[in-house]
């Protein structure tokens, strides 16, 4: 698996999109930390999220992690995104795949057996598994034992999300998750570089 940590932006976040971004890789010491940013910014009109395509491939360059775009080929390909994450519906992996090539990053949004199946046979890179724990907004969470269950049934890298926090990591580890995604545990955090230390220091 490329990374262990998984961070989904939130536009919303204190310091803005790529403020808040900025501050949650600044307390990486070694470009070969495991970690990709997620442009995920449905709200915001494209040109904006065009523009913070590029300014955060400049900045995830320079911090030695991956950058990933949320749903949009297109944009992945022309800002020299290390790949794509796509929603459970719509463009399928093999399509991805054709116009990224074999080296992109393709992840898919999964949320039971079937969709995780449909990622495995499509060639997806991994997929996140969601909600594990509650998430506001996200319907009745899997839990750990389901989690479990579903994620040891794939062969795919399975990237947990849904109310994760650093506490639950090494249960995560120990049920088969290849790793963490986080979206408010750093972006809503008060110091968002502590947060992933502390994310990256408990999943290790």
């Amino acid at each position: 698996m490329p990374f262990e940590l998984l961070l989904i932006t939130d536009p919303a976040a204190p310091l803005g999109l790529i403020g808040s971004v900025r501050a949650a890789l600044a307390g990486l010491t070694s470009p070969a930390t495991r970690v990709a940013v997620q442009l995920r910014a449905k709200e915001l009109p494209r040109e904006v999220v065009v523009t913070a395509a590029h300014e955060l491939r400049a900045l995830t360059r320079a911090a030695g992690v991956a950058l990933l775009v949320n749903g949009d080929i297109e944009l992945a390909r022309d800002c020299a995104a290390d790949g794509v994450h796509l929603p459970e519906t719509g463009v399928t992996v093999e399509t991805a795949r054709v116009q990224l090539g074999a080296a992109a990053l393709i992840g898919r949004s999964c949320h039971d057996p079937a969709g995780l199946a449909r990622a495995a046979e499509g060639g997806a890179s991994y997929a996140t598994l969601s909600p594990v724990f509650e998430s506001p907004g996200k319907g009745p969470p899997l839990g750990l034992e389901r989690f479990a269950e579903w994620t040891r049934a794939t062969r795919l890298p399975v990237i947990a999300l849904g109310g994760v926090r650093a506490r639950h990591a090494a249960a995560l580890k120990r049920a088969g998750a290849s790793g963490l995604a986080v979206i408010s545990a750093v972006f809503a955090a008060p110091e968002p570089a502590r947060a992933v230390r502390e994310l990256l220091d408990a999943w290790r």
